[in-house]
């Protein structure tokens, strides 16, 4: 253990107190040996040449459980006199030995000392103080870290010193004090009720004096970078809070309103226009913090709370006071759009969520309704229409133009799609919509009427956005138009005069525009039919045209769009003659871009076209295994490329289904996805493992014969199972099945791998798991799998079947119906495969009372209504009466005592079993 002068002790061990005048840890030239050493360890991390950071890194993994390691990590980041960028290394490394050797929350096994803990806990929130803001963040984090950990606990003195850390009246200590807490409300976020009793005495000790902060931060007249991220904080704080539940400190009305207030205050503030961008950019994050919490509380905490639930006093105070007040703060600072002020584009989304869920409700929609048309036609619109950042992408970068447009977690915040969700919820609520369909209606038809006006004249690049806002919002607005009167008897006019024409504009995004919006009519009942006629058939082409458009964002909508109406085709003519452009065109796309929706389009016509796709079956499945193996060389961290990975594995799915009446054409696709399969039944695979196990069950079970690479997969699908896929295993059975009775002479024959004895195994382990009972169901499926198809060839493992079965199957513990009935199946089955051997071994194991017992009270169990409990389908019924029937079978001399004493019985209850089976074919044949 290292030995510290007396001064680094005081800082240390003295809760933070320095000596005036002198640095916290004393001059840096008088460092004591430890720290001076660590220092220089340090310092070499920074050296350009690999081999001599690594031996520091090395030196730094050796002293991690070393005595006073952390506290001296601790102390160099914040000694004021040092080099920065050792300190900042500093700070690096005691981040990642507290991730490290701290511990778990709940648990005790950190390898950092106690004692070093203690010092750390002593000091941290003074180092965040004292620390610069390349130093703050990392210790920020190991904050973070420690009270996920040990609060309240392991660090009981925690609270009282955010108390009074924050009532300091000193800044960077109110800044580490908010932070603190932050971190302490933020650990109780998502507990249950159960758990967030230290929350709530959070808040009763500390939430009196933080609301006076809060209000005094406001008050500041000249705000400063550091104070609007104190701001930031206090809302942050309040956020985790209240998220799944309201303390009753905050439900008092003298706390709610001075909450309230502050909030509203914060909202309206100006955001000041001499400060520096940084400044402005955590103004805005803070109005941010604002507005969620504001939807958090209009959307949860409404009206609907039942008078008897806990909440409702809170919903009562927020409905009264605020509900209606925030909604004309957000309206004004939204009408500063109109005036072209600055708002942020998360800030625009969450205050047109706030009108969303306004729009539903009686007293908040009655102040909108004066203001909505205005805000509409105004505001919203022209948040819809194509902007300067869609056209610089358009240009500059096309592929990332798509993927932003196609991307579900871009789509959740962009301001164009809250736009959109707002006029769909409005279209939902009859007042509302009553009231404001018809003009929106109506501006989307003048747009229409002006943009063909200028046809053929000098380019309007305004009205070409604006087109593309109304294009955007038709289309959008598809399923009300088509199934309301009186616009659904205007659909195919507004398609045939105003957007057909689109398809053909000279400008891109309105080519792209247009055919997105055909497609969201693709499925309209036309005046000449749904899926048919000459309007169909116009609008298909329309659209089938554009998979050659020289823009790569057109050729995408218009693949995309091409779905809709491969879905919605009635007569596969108007498609069959163009199908090998089409899928050429598609070929193309594929490979030039990830996009998960065109590999659904291009399922969607495998789908349609079923085994006509077979002379077009290779080349796609070519494109396909090119196109995956793009993506896996991809980025990592890439979710299209993700995404686009899953779609392909499910088209070439899709493609081996439509082929099911040629097995010859799985012969020649096999060499192609093998590669894939081979690859992707390892741990890399995890997220397909569904999907390849798929691709390898239409090989086994289509192909003429199973190949020997298809073999070779056998055993890499159990080492899965044994690893980490046991919770696939009834995903796996489907392969399984398919070898064991395809190939039932190499199954049974071949010892290296051993397939016989690995699929034993595997039962057996499953059954040994401490699992759930619907995970342990494929196992006697796989049995009942092995007996049926290896019948006379596996005698040596009809006792362990039936040990392992008679286990489960007599464990009180086990109640689910429908795998007692499976387990039941194993017996019959072993019965059918050989009664003789079957009765023997359940006779010299003591088994045959307790089995049949059990097999006969089942039988018999009915509901009150007289329904049977077990054995409910048809295939459930034969496999017991065919096993049953192989004893009744026997000559009675050969069966044992307990089953010759019982015959009657047997028959009865196979006789109830047929009687059964019969009742059930006629209500089959009835329904």
């Amino acid at each position: 253990p290292s030995v510290r002068p007396r001064r680094c002790r005081a800082w240390l061990e003295g809760g933070g107190e320095r000596e005036k005048g002198t640095n916290m840890a004393g001059d840096v030239s008088q460092l004591p040996p430890q720290i001076a050493s660590l220092c220089q360890i340090l310092q070499s991390c920074l050296s350009p040449q690999q081999e001599v950071i690594k031996a520091a890194e090395q030196q730094l993994k050796l002293l991690e459980k070393t005595q006073g390691q952390a506290p001296n990590l601790l102390q160099i980041a914040v000694v004021e006199g040092m080099d920065m960028s050792i300190r900042q290394v500093a700070a690096i490394s005691f981040k990642n030995l507290v991730s490290r050797g701290w511990g778990k929350e709940g648990e005790d096994n950190g390898f950092i000392p106690a004692n070093d803990k203690d010092i750390v806990k002593q000091n941290v929130l003074l180092a965040l103080v004292h620390s610069p803001s390349l130093v703050r963040v990392q210790i920020a984090e190991c904050i973070k870290s420690i009270i996920y950990c040990d609060y309240p606990d392991k660090w009981p003195t925690l609270l009282e010193a955010v108390f009074n850390s924050i009532a300091s009246q000193d800044p960077p200590k109110i800044y580490a004090g908010l932070y603190a807490l932050r971190m302490l409300t933020r650990k109780y976020e998502y507990k249950s009720e159960e758990d967030r009793e230290p929350l709530y005495h959070v808040v009763n000790h500390v939430f009196p004096v933080l609301i006076q902060i809060f209000q005094q931060l406001l008050a500041t007249e000249n705000k400063t970078l550091e104070i609007v991220e104190m701001l930031k904080l206090c809302c942050k704080i309040y956020w985790s809070t209240v998220y799944l539940s309201v303390p009753k400190l905050l439900m008092q009305e003298d706390h709610f309103h001075a909450w309230m207030n502050a909030l509203k205050v914060l909202l309206e503030a100006q955001v000041p226009s001499d400060v520096a961008p940084a400044c402005k950019e955590q103004w805005w994050k803070v109005k941010k913090w604002v507005l969620h919490i504001l939807n958090k509380l209009f959307n949860k905490y409404d009206m609907k709370v039942k008078p008897d639930e806990p909440m409702y006093p809170f919903a009562v105070l927020f409905d009264t006071h605020c509900s209606c007040q925030f909604l004309q703060s957000i309206m004004t600072m939204l009408a500063g759009l109109q005036q072209g002020q600055y708002i942020s584009q998360r800030c625009t989304n969450l205050a047109l969520q706030y009108l969303t869920h306004a729009m539903p409700k009686k007293k908040t929609y009655a102040m909108m309704r004066p203001h909505l048309q205005q805000l509409m036609f105004n505001i919203l619109f022209p948040l819809a229409c194509f902007s300067d950042e869609d056209a610089e992408l358009w240009e500059e970068d096309p592929h990332e133009y798509v993927r932003k447009g196609y991307d579900l977690l871009e789509d959740l915040y962009t301001t164009r799609s809250q736009v959109i969700h707002f006029f769909i919820d409005m279209t939902s609520c009859k007042i509302p919509c009553k009231e404001n369909l018809p003009p929106l209606v109506n501006h989307i038809g003048s747009v229409f009427v002006q943009f063909m006006n200028t046809a053929g004249k000098e380019n309007n690049p305004a009205l070409e956005r604006q087109m593309d806002g109304a294009l955007l919002i038709l289309g959008s607005l598809a399923e009300k138009l088509k199934n309301t009167s009186p616009y659904k008897e205007q659909v195919e006019q507004i398609l045939h005069t105003y957007v057909a024409p689109v398809v053909n504009h000279p400008t891109g995004f309105l080519r792209a525009k247009g055919v997105w919006c055909l497609g969201m009519f693709a499925d309209f009942k036309f005046s000449d039919g749904r899926g048919k006629g000459q309007t169909f058939s116009i609008f298909l082409s329309n659209v089938s045209a554009r998979l050659q458009d020289p823009e790569l964002p057109v050729r995408v909508d218009a693949s995309v769009a091409l779905r809709s109406f491969v879905e919605s085709v009635k007569d596969l003519d108007l498609l069959r003659g163009v199908l090998p452009q089409l899928l050429n065109e598609f070929m193309k796309l594929i490979n030039e871009i990830e996009n998960d929706d065109l590999i659904h389009t291009l399922e969607s016509i495998v789908e349609k076209f079923g085994d006509e796709i077979a002379p077009f079956a290779a080349t796609i499945c070519q494109q396909l295994t090119m196109s995956f193996w793009k993506c896996i060389e991809g980025d990592d961290d890439d979710d299209m490329g993700a995404l686009a990975t899953l779609g392909v594995l499910r088209a070439l799915g899709t493609i081996l289904e439509s082929i099911s009446s040629l097995p010859a054409m799985y012969t020649e696709l096999e060499p192609l996805v093998f590669p894939i399969m081979y690859r992707m039944l390892s741990t890399e695979g995890q997220d397909v493992f569904e999907e390849i196990l798929e691709l390898i069950s239409y090989f086994t079970y289509y192909s003429p014969v199973i190949s020997d690479n298809m073999w070779r997969l056998w055993p890499m699908i159990v080492e899965a199972v044994h690893d980490w896929a046991v919770e696939y295993f009834e995903n796996i059975l489907i392969p399984l099945d398919n070898y064991i009775s395809r190939g039932t002479e190499r199954f049974l024959t071949c010892k290296n791998p051993d397939y016989m004895g690995s699929a034993y195994n595997l039962m057996q382990r499953v059954y040994a798991m401490d699992t759930m009972e619907e995970d342990m169901i494929p196992a006697p499926r796989l049995m009942e799998c092995i007996l049926l198809s290896c019948k006379g060839h596996v005698d040596q493992y009809i006792e362990p079947f039936l040990m392992l079965t008679a286990g489960k199957l007599l464990d009180p513990k086990i109640e689910k119906k429908f795998f007692l009935d499976l387990l039941i199946q194993v017996v019959a089955n072993a019965l059918y495969y050989n009664p003789v051997l079957t009765i023997q071994i359940l006779q010299k194991h003591g088994l045959i009372q307790q089995v049949f017992s059990k097999w006969f009270e089942m039988i018999w169990k009915a509901t009150k209504k007289g329904r049977v409990q077990h054995f409910k389908r048809e295939n459930d019924k034969k496999i017991n009466i065919i096993g049953l029937a192989s004893i009744l079978h026997l000559p009675i001399g050969q069966l044992p005592p307990e089953l010759s004493a019982g015959i009657g019985q047997l028959i009865m209850g196979t006789v109830k079993l047929c009687s059964d089976l019969k009742e059930l074919r006629e209500e089959k044949q009835q329904s």
